[in-house]
């Protein structure tokens, strides 16, 4: 018969995220920023009648940044590694 192996209690340690993969304030910043935009495209879109250009063209055009350029920068922006290289130019 096969032995039964138990596993140990307490040999866990915690998973460590490296600080860079972690959502950081100017993520934030920027999804406020397209939130933001987007409330404004669908404000502009109520404001005009059903045939106005306002709300037939520029709306879609403020909900089109808004969702598909701002949001997805928010989500995949991360800052640039510190080399510490020190490159200078002159």
């Amino acid at each position: 018969m096969a032995k039964v192996q138990r596993k140990r209690k307490g040999s866990r340690r915690p998973l460590e995220v490296p600080e860079a993969e972690l959502p950081q304030k100017v993520n934030y910043m920027i999804l406020a920023l397209g939130v933001i935009v987007v409330i404004i495209g669908f404000l502009v879109m109520s404001a005009g009648d059903a045939v106005s250009s306002l709300s037939v063209t520029t709306s879609p055009i403020i909900l089109f940044i808004g969702f598909c350029v701002i949001i997805p920068i928010g989500v995949i922006y991360r800052k640039a590694k510190n080399t510490g290289a020190g490159d200078t130019t002159a």
